[in-house]
């Protein structure tokens, strides 16, 4: 993968501007392994997927008094990518080329004004987006003969898509502030759910070029309680409600062909991304923190209970639990700083039980992980830093194919590097 990004801000008392860009590259190759693991084959070549992104956010926060804050402003993101690939390889050759891509708009603007007066805080915020999905395009050849298989041109579509977002909250003496609030809001399929297929062991999931965007409806409520000046305690309950989930849907079982992924060897699975009806999500979070000069100790907790809601192809999953969705996870960091800016932190991190696939027949095991940093200023301008990711090197389970090939996490890594600050 090579990627650049670049950004410009210039701020004002009472006003900012952003503008960026971000370039990506990456070249990716899938083999296919014998039974017996004598010998591995060439099946997919993503031999080039560039993308460029482009945005920019303007913000305004007029005089309104010391009890108001008002910030009014508008953005604009635009992405163009695309994945060119070679597959239905032969002795080591691909025999078939795919180039699949296009391009996504949004335009946005926004009002956000915040209250507060004593105990009582009050937030509230609107947003109107137009969003375009442009320039969608298919095409796959045979190399050897010039024969083109598809080419297929995707027709524009564009829509409105307004969002909001209240809430209020109300501090009940010194230790108790109770909050709640209710907001909607939205996700536009990205280029890869659109346009890029992809493979994990023996199983393909292909892109869909007529997703629509993800809606999302929720609300919550909670406590929090500062038991001590220097502590303090937190839960909050919440229930969503995603329309349109943007899921990987299984669609069939390999060996065999399959459109837009090629080739699915046998014991794979063909999957493609499809909008279900809905997920239905409830559940709660739980954080706490305390500070004890030097040292800090933080942790959080959530449960989520998820359920699909489906209908036409993916009914099958109807009222099934999302995959890679664990109910319990849990995360605790224990950190330490010194006077001269050196610091030290461990974390602990849990995840329950969760299910690899969409048909809730493959189980994750649960895993616990421990991480650690440290940073020691060298110079008032230059900082050692240290990184272990997996101390213990457990055995973490990210993932496991249709014929049951099994893709780990990350295992013990170790990071050291350079900091320089002016």
């Amino acid at each position: 993968t090579t990627g650049v990004d670049a950004s410009l801000r210039f701020v004002g008392e009472r006003w900012s501007a952003l503008g960026y860009v971000q370039t990506r590259d990456y070249y990716n190759s899938f083999a296919s392994v014998e039974d017996d693991r004598s010998a591995a084959n060439q099946v997919a070549e993503q031999y080039s997927v560039p993308s460029t992104g482009l945005g920019a956010r303007v913000e305004y926060r007029p005089p309104l008094g010391e009890d108001f804050e008002l910030r009014l402003g508008g953005d604009w993101r635009e992405t163009e990518g695309r994945t060119q690939e070679r597959f239905f390889f032969v002795e080591g050759a691909g025999r078939r080329g795919r180039i699949a891509g296009g391009r996504t708009r949004t335009l946005g603007s926004f009002a956000e004004i915040g209250w507060e007066d004593g105990p009582f805080t009050l937030t509230g915020g609107a947003r109107i987006d137009r969003w375009w999905i442009e320039d969608g395009a298919l095409t796959e050849r045979v190399f050897s003969t010039g024969d083109v298989l598809n080419d297929i041109a995707f027709p524009d579509r564009s829509g409105w898509e307004p969002t909001g977002r209240a809430g209020a909250a109300w501090r009940v003496g010194e230790t108790v502030t109770l909050r709640a609030a209710g907001y909607l809001g939205w996700r536009l399929p990205t280029l890869n759910e659109l346009y890029r297929p992809f493979r994990v062991g023996a199983d393909a999931t292909a892109a869909n070029a007529q997703l629509a965007p993800e809606r999302l409806r929720g609300v919550e409520a909670g406590v929090d309680v500062r038991l001590l000046p220097n502590a303090r305690i937190g839960a909050t309950l919440f229930a969503n409600r995603l329309e349109g989930a943007i899921a990987n849907v299984t669609l069939g079982e390999g060996p065999g062909v399959f459109p837009g992924v090629g080739f699915v060897g046998a014991g794979g699975v063909f999957r493609q991304r499809r909008n279900l009806d809905a997920i239905d999500v409830r559940g709660i979070e739980i954080d706490g923190a305390i500070d004890l000069g030097s040292w800090s100790l933080s942790a959080g907790y959530s449960f989520v209970d998820a359920e699909v809601r489906a209908d036409g192809p993916a009914r099958p999953l109807d009222g099934l639990r999302p995959a890679q969705t664990p109910r319990h996870s849990l995360a605790s960091t224990l950190a330490w700083r010194a006077t001269n800016g050196a610091r030290v932190s461990f974390a602990a991190r849990y995840v329950g039980t969760q299910f690899e696939d969409d048909f809730n027949s493959q189980n994750l095991s649960d895993a616990l992980t421990f991480d650690a940093t440290a940073s020691l200023p060298v110079t008032r301008t230059l900082t050692v830093e240290a990184r272990a990711e997996n101390l213990t090197d457990a055995r973490v389970v990210a993932g496991i194919s249709g014929d049951g090939l099994i893709e780990r996490a990350t295992p013990r890594t170790l990071w050291i590097g350079l900091r320089y600050t002016n």
